[in-house]
């Protein structure tokens, strides 16, 4: 298993990339890091940033988000022969009943009870019928990881952590204040368009596991 970098470890092997050359302080060539491994995480729902939330529904008989709530995650199929999930549902009661979950705009069109909807106002779970207050539910959703920082590591698994510095180094504005990054633009751009290929392919296969 290969070694996370660390922020700091990200900016020095960036400054090594450019020859230091642009002018960019420690301070901006991290937040210049976050923005692309942001990017990289809104990229898709990935199976890394799969989080399982367990509690009981609330007293005004809704569910309120996790803090690090992104997007609810494809967690059931109704296809017994199909491997992968393909619906996003949450779970109510022991007996873990899938609720189907609709877009807000189709929650007044929908004949079903078993539905929900996240509204992204306040930032909960929404019921067409109210599942009972304390009853416990459980769902998957796509954490937004915090940002790094010199002494941490990016929530990508530690073997993907130099396409970080690959997105850094085809940036526009690196591009054009280092002259190294300008004139090594293509190979970096197939660097990290490999990267992020064989993470596609590495997150295709955890959906099968």
């Amino acid at each position: 298993m290969a070694t996370p970098l660390t922020g700091q470890n990200i900016i020095e092997r960036f400054e090594l990339y450019t020859d230091d050359t642009t002018e960019l302080s420690s301070d901006e060539e991290l937040n210049l890091a976050n923005d692309k491994l942001r990017l990289i995480y809104m990229e898709q729902p990935w199976e890394f940033l799969r989080r399982q939330k367990i509690g009981s529904v609330e007293s005004d008989g809704k569910i309120t988000a996790p803090s690090d709530f992104d997007e609810l995650m494809e967690n059931y199929s109704d296809d017994p022969t199909v491997s992968e999930p393909l619906l996003k549902v949450v779970f109510i009661g022991p007996s873990k009943i899938p609720y189907f979950v609709i877009p807000m705009g189709q929650r007044n069109a929908n004949e079903y009870s078993n539905v929900c909807w996240f509204d992204p106002t306040d930032r909960k779970i929404n019921f067409v019928q109210n599942p009972g207050t304390g009853t416990s539910y459980q769902f998957d959703y796509k954490t937004s990881p915090d940002d790094i920082t010199l002494n941490t590591s990016p929530a990508l698994p530690s073997e993907y952590h130099p396409m970080i510095v690959f997105a850094m180094l085809v940036d526009d504005e690196i591009i054009q204040k280092s002259e190294k990054a300008r004139s090594n633009q293509e190979i970096n751009s197939i660097q990290y368009a490999r990267y992020l290929k064989n993470l596609k392919l590495r997150d295709a296969r955890f959906k099968l596991v």
